[in-house]
């Protein structure tokens, strides 16, 4: 099938895509077993027929589905790199799964079908839709793999993890196996009116916990413009910080910026031009200007890194001997907390310890650095989405995953 007969597929990409329209290409290169998974992920995910899928824009997270039948639940996509997740927690022994980042329910549904042996599921989301959209995909998938499944949704922020487990029950349980998936769903995404899209107009929210009280809208008509400029610098990673964080408070002195379109003509055409005369978007080729701004906003809106900061310890201390914990990463700011927490935990030395390995104390410091090992990495080097999926998703181009196992 030609990549121009693609649409909208949502964030399972080409593979689930292919396995789930009979693709031999996806059988030859992953076998059946993997291509009749992808194709229940597929159809559960609501996957219209190749006459009816639409490719997402570029630089901007695909949807929901269209093509559905009239009353039919509109679920969101299968998540990124779901056969590289299923690989992950293939070898273990599945009793007690934790998915820190429910969602929609994509990776929990799939994790049910591929792990019959499941008894007790549990999902943190602060999204009441997200319970809302999961809860009945969760519990169609254990009617027929895992009937004594027992599912508990937790209204919370895998930040407190450690605290909610507790709610569970008492010791709190011991998850084989727990995931992260940082990205922003796609229902929130999708949704004007939560604010966190640049190609749909709509008000400046982006809280992913709607009760929370900051908004980007007041932080950006309140804050100064130095810490505009900090936020912009440091997590949105953009090299004209200064330049965007001006522009941000000249506009907000003509009128209050409320919208997310606003908030995109605020930011205009920035440009880095080279010694040759070329010039790229925001720094990056194909990136549209708005997006580190929109990144940094909604970082800082939802205190995403200092959370994620506490919770990678949690994670890795909550789990059973031998269970293994995935994080699925979307920017860099991300990805090395990732990468330095599971060093710290495999009695590994981050770079910025290197130095110490060859100082003076090296053995002692190596004595400790044993001493602290808890777990083992599984993957040296953050794995990456194949090319058919990144082809077919946007989304998925910047997605890197983790894996780190526990000790026995």
């Amino acid at each position: 099938m030609a990549l121009g007969q693609l649409r909208r597929v949502g964030s399972h990409g080409c593979r689930s895509l292919t396995a789930a329209l009979g693709s031999q290409r996806c059988v030859s290169r992953y076998g059946t077993k993997t291509r009749d998974r992808l194709s229940v992920a597929a159809r559960r995910a609501g996957a219209p027929p190749a006459s009816g899928i639409a490719t997402p824009a570029d630089g901007e997270a695909p949807g929901h589905q269209t093509g559905a039948s009239a009353g039919a639940p509109a679920y969101p996509h299968v998540p990124v790199m779901l056969r590289e997740v299923l690989d992950a927690f293939q070898p273990v022994a599945m009793h007690v799964y934790l998915d820190c980042t429910l969602g929609a329910g994509g990776h929990a549904t799939e994790m049910v079908t591929a792990h019959p042996e499941m008894r007790t599921l549990l999902g943190i989301d602060l999204d009441p839709t997200a319970h809302a959209v999961a809860e009945p995909r969760i519990r169609a998938a254990a009617a027929d793999r895992s009937p004594e499944l027992t599912l508990q949704l937790l209204r919370g922020n895998y930040r407190d993890l450690k605290r909610l487990l507790g709610t569970v029950s008492s010791p709190p349980p011991r998850p084989n196996g727990i995931l992260m998936d940082l990205g922003v769903s796609s229902m929130q995404v999708d949704t004007a009116e939560r604010g966190f899209s640049f190609m749909r107009d709509g008000p400046l929210d982006m809280r992913m916990d709607p009760t929370a009280a900051l908004s980007a809208e007041e932080l950006l008509n309140t804050w100064s413009e130095a810490e505009l400029g900090r936020i912009i610098r440091d997590y949105g990673e953009e090299k004209l910080w200064r330049v965007v964080a001006r522009r941000l408070v000249q506009a907000r002195e003509v009128e209050p910026i409320r919208t997310t379109q606003q908030l995109v003509k605020a930011v205009g055409q920035t440009q880095l031009v080279s010694k040759g005369g070329r010039g790229g978007r925001s720094g990056g080729k194909g990136i549209h200007p708005a997006t580190r701004t929109f990144q940094a906003l909604r970082i800082a809106v939802n205190d995403e890194l200092q959370k994620l900061e506490k919770a990678l310890p949690d994670a890795i201390e909550a789990l059973a001997p031998g269970g293994r914990l995935a994080v699925i990463s979307f920017h860099s700011l991300e990805d090395r907390l990732v990468k330095h927490a599971f060093l710290r935990a495999a009695g590994r030395p981050t770079p910025e310890e290197e130095s110490l390995v060859h100082g003076p104390d090296k053995f002692a410091y190596l004595d400790a650095l044993e001493q602290r090992k808890v777990a083992d990495l599984v993957t040296r080097k953050p794995l990456l989405p194949g090319e058919m999926e990144t082809e077919a998703n946007a989304r998925a181009r910047s997605a890197k995953l983790r894996v780190l196992q526990k000790l026995l």
